[in-house]
């Protein structure tokens, strides 16, 4: 092996690997907290949502749904189910593939997150080595490890995965490294395989595959060099033909309707869930998300290094080949700067709900925060060694307890309320896999025309089972006279007290109280459940 050579005696970087393992322990024991809770927390609807689609393929099986995600419950199933093209497919299989070995439920879901993390950590620890000193990029790699939104929702999947690879393999390429491997064949193969299946698994993928072509072609103009053909084809062909594989997936599925496929994007590209678009208000929340993805006091730093840091980086000396000195330049800073800005600029509206929409910029600004206090350090060094020691050390800490605090915000969030994961999981083990919930409430969300209707994801999840509405005495009747309804539920609420009055002189009932919500939860109102198999007291 290599033998790497020592700058300032025995130190972090004779072990860098050794540390990167601590880091993926330090990960897991991060992401692991709690890891069978229910999906009620902040983005409670995705995670129900993928485990949803996921669970259908390990429970139906691929005849039925056709390997597509397919929105669909109960046993046996409904013969059309509704399908769900508007994401590629590859992530919802490959959680369907670790679901069929590990089980289904919540904990093997994210299992699988700890595992695509802790992949995603050794690509970046990996690029972080290559760009950087040792020591720095153990700081970078440690900050990045604590960052809350790294820390609850983990470092992106697979796409994230595959991005972040084909980031390392072109910068193999075009030698933008400082010990990388020498380029060959087999890496413009991988880097072409990367790109490609970046956009297999979600849409972000295209934004890395935009990051590096631009990169590229500016790369060679600032050099002006002619590109190399090889390459240049690699970057257009492998992501081009993924997302016309992607299109014509869903086109084709959504039958060669181009005007949903159309609105979708419009949608996605403006307002999102905003009412209506406001830059004032768009980056506003931007700040919002970013303080609390990457705390406040690394954003700090690293804009204090990439602004008022420059005078000292830029101004100083370059440090010579045989000199012990560390450039404290931010390496390749373009290239982890254009993956976030295109998907925050080119798809702005999902930025509003979605707090994991700024997670591309978690190098750039675990780089730039480490740069900053390196670059803090180096300048109190030349006065006091020891103030230099006592202020790293200090800035490492707050933003370790900032990071912690902010975890463990985003773990106390609720976006579903856990009463009503109570309630329809009661339901869901007193209902038979073959009948049907009969409800005052269709349950069912639009969340855009484009998309349609549907289960909301978590009750979709929990319950289990189709729900078929009926708001009348007579339809109530009608139904329960089918044999395929158990159970009727209903909110107890003013509006409705008529028709329970009649179902209290007909039916048993139990109560479910509900839950007053709180700042991100709507409350839940209290609800009656009548047994459609029973008879009141006294009828």
């Amino acid at each position: 092996m290599k033998k790497i050579v020592q700058e300032q005696g025995r130190g972090p970087q004779d072990n860098f690997w050794l540390f990167g393992g601590l880091l993926c322990i330090l990960l897991v024991s991060i992401l692991a907290r709690d890891i069978g809770r229910p999906f009620t927390g902040l983005h409670s609807w995705g995670e129900a949502s993928g485990a949803w689609a996921a669970r259908a393929h390990v429970k139906y099986g691929l005849a039925y749904t056709k390997g597509v995600s397919t929105w669909a419950v109960g046993n046996p199933p409904t013969k059309n189910p509704t399908r769900y093209f508007d994401h590629p497919q590859l992530s919802v299989l490959t959680l369907a593939i670790f679901m069929s070995v590990l089980g289904v439920s919540e904990w093997s879901y994210r299992l699988v997150n700890c595992i695509a993390s802790v992949l995603i950590l050794l690509v970046v620890l990996r690029i972080l080595k290559g760009l950087l000193d040792d020591k720095t990029a153990l700081l970078a790699g440690l900050i990045y490890v604590l960052f809350p939104i790294n820390g609850y929702f983990g470092c992106g999947y697979w796409v994230t995965l595959m991005g972040l690879t084909a980031v390392w393999y072109y910068l193999v390429l075009i030698k933008g490294l400082k010990d990388g491997p020498e380029p060959g064949r087999m890496h413009k193969w991988a880097l072409a395989a990367a790109l490609f299946l970046a956009l297999q698994f979600s849409w972000e993928g295209f934004f890395y595959a935009l990051a590096i072509g631009v990169h590229y072609l500016c790369r060679c103009i600032r050099r002006r060099q002619v590109p190399e053909k090889t390459l240049l084809t690699i970057l257009i062909i492998a992501p081009l033909s993924s997302l016309a594989l992607d299109l014509l997936v869903m086109v084709a599925g959504y039958g060669w309707n181009f005007s949903k496929i159309i609105d979708l994007y419009k949608w996605r590209a403006a307002k999102g869930e905003m009412a209506e678009f406001d830059w004032g208000k768009w980056f506003a929340r931007f700040w919002e998300f970013a303080a609390m993805n990457f705390t406040l006091p690394a954003l700090i730093i690293a804009v204090a290094y990439l602004t008022f840091g420059q005078l000292f980086v830029l101004t100083g000396p370059a440090p010579q080949k045989d000199s012990q000195a560390v450039s404290r330049r931010f390496p390749q800073f373009w290239l982890l700067f254009l993956p976030g800005f295109f998907q925050l600029f080119l798809l702005r509206g999902a930025l509003w709900m979605h707090h994991y929409w700024e997670r591309p910029f978690s190098p750039l600004v675990a780089i730039a925060a480490a740069l900053g206090i390196m670059t803090l350090a180096d300048i109190l060094d030349k006065a006091r060694p020891v103030i230099a020691k006592i202020c790293t050390t200090a800035l490492v800490g707050v933003i370790t307890i900032a990071c912690v605090r902010g975890v463990s915000h985003y773990y106390s969030i609720r976006h579903f309320s856990p009463e009503r994961v109570k309630l329809f999981r009661m339901l869901n083990e007193r209902i038979p896999p073959d009948k049907m919930l009969l409800s005052y409430q269709s349950q069912k969300v639009e969340q855009h025309e484009a998309k349609g209707e549907h289960y909301r994801p978590e009750i979709a999840w929990y319950l289990d089972r189709e729900i078929v509405v009926a708001t009348t005495w007579a339809e109530i009747q009608q139904k329960a006279q089918t044999g395929m309804f158990s159970y009727y539920l209903v909110p107890a609420v003013g509006q409705v007290a008529p028709l329970i009055q009649q179902l209290q002189q007909r039916y048993k009932f139990e109560s479910v109280p509900g839950d007053p919500g709180g700042p991100e939860l709507a409350p839940m109102l209290p609800h009656l459940i009548f047994d459609l198999q029973s008879k009141a007291a006294g009828s």
